[in-house]
């Protein structure tokens, strides 16, 4: 099995999409697919998307997007400072903003606590935080709603990575979603691989990356 390191997976990306011009877009689409395809949704109707501001949290609106034009329940929360929105990620939560209302930036205890009550009641939880990038400790409101999560104890699908988990090494930065699927792209990364108990819920869906460019 072929496994990468953060870095070398963004250098695989950016030659995709900076050489051979596949579209980061067209990207962000078939990952949301991906993770949608690994979901019964004969019994999954209801969901808490909850989404960074890059292309992990662009991956997450896009399976919301997907949803909701499914007819499904989607609830979606932001966590993070919009003005470091992806352009994927602005173009997605427009779309979403036009299906639906359901749409929380939590900030307060307050939010929080209604955050908290909101996700007891839907049946699936998808974890779109933080990517394979990540490199310093979660702390702050990213810790308080991975903890969150954690408590919730719904199933929970992490998009790529679980949040809060060293893409490389498979080491903690502080607090780390503890998922029951991972739905990886492309390439089964180092961090989730290096352990096994990661690596044996972990699905790798093929999202378009040319060949070309991971030989590169």
């Amino acid at each position: 099995m072929l496994v990468v390191d953060s870095k070398t997976m963004k250098k695989i990306d950016q030659y995709a999409i900076d050489i051979l011009k596949v579209p980061s877009i067209c990207l962000v689409e078939r990952a949301a697919l991906a993770v949608i395809k690994n979901i019964n949704l004969d019994v999954r109707n209801s969901f808490a998307i909850i989404v960074g501001v890059g292309n992990n949290g662009a991956d997450g609106l896009a399976i919301g997007r997907n949803l909701l034009a499914m007819g499904k329940y989607v609830e979606i929360y932001i966590v993070g400072d919009l003005s470091k929105q992806s352009p994927e990620f602005k173009l997605n939560l427009e779309s979403c903003r036009r299906l639906t209302d359901k749409i929380f930036e939590p900030e307060s205890i307050e939010d929080l606590a209604r955050m908290e009550r909101n996700l007891e009641e839907v049946s699936t939880i998808i974890d779109a935080i933080f990517g394979t990038g990540l490199n310093r400790t979660v702390g702050g409101m990213h810790s308080y709603i991975i903890s969150l999560i954690n408590r919730t104890m719904k199933y929970t699908i992490s998009v790529d990575i679980p949040s809060g988990l060293d893409g490389d090494r498979g080491k903690k930065w502080g607090e780390v979603v503890d998922c029951d699927l991972i739905v990886s792209m492309q390439i089964m990364k180092r961090g989730v691989y290096e352990k096994s108990h990661l690596r044996d819920k972990c699905i790798v869906e093929d999202i378009g990356i040319p060949q070309k460019a991971i030989r590169a």
